[in-house]
């Protein structure tokens, strides 16, 4: 174990005392890489939830890199059948200036909306994706701990979508699937 694991392992239960309390932590000047990340993560979090369209970098992590463009206000992997209750995000080269994260206290705007939105939140809604063969594998194959995603068929995809009830599949070109 390095020395900054060694700190950040006496700090687990004050950052968790910290995402309780308000709700997100902002580890400064630690010193870090990607793996000690990923190791802080797997001590922090019981799951570990991935997007299929990402890339793994370890295997805690996946690489996010949307771009230069400005994101609007979004939850993190909420199109995903198993979301997390925690989002962490690593730094690797941070931008020097004009880069921004907008946090936001969801459960303050939704006691804050008018009751006839938070009906039509309320509602069941559906969200539809196309994934690649190889991204559908991917994902079912982290989902059931499959060593090799190539091993993941229907089988395996049909018990997935059978595990979590509201997700559907139709048959989609290529061997994809388009997702509901």
């Amino acid at each position: 174990m390095n020395i900054a694991q060694k700190q950040l392992s006496s700090s687990h239960q004050q950052i968790k005392a910290q995402l309780v309390e308000q709700g997100w932590v902002l580890l400064r000047n630690e010193e870090m890489d990607v793996n000690t990340f990923s190791g802080l993560m797997t001590n922090i979090c019981q799951t570990l939830t991935y997007d299929p369209a990402r890339e793994n970098v370890t295997r805690q992590s996946q690489k996010v890199d949307a771009g230069t463009q400005a994101m609007g206000l979004h939850i993190e992997n909420g199109s995903t059948p198993m979301p997390s209750d925690i989002i962490a995000f690593f730094s690797e080269k941070s931008a020097s200036r004009g880069s921004q994260t907008t946090l936001c206290d969801g459960h303050a705007v939704w006691k804050k909306l008018p009751e006839t939105l938070k009906q039509k939140f309320a509602e069941p809604m559906t969200i539809s994706r196309y994934l690649p063969k190889a991204m559908w594998q991917k994902y079912v194959a982290t989902a059931l701990n499959i060593a090799d995603a190539v091993q993941v068929g229907q089988q395996e995809l049909a018990h997935f979508i059978a595990m979590i009830p509201g997700q559907r599949i139709r048959p989609a070109h290529d061997e994809g699937v388009q997702y509901d």
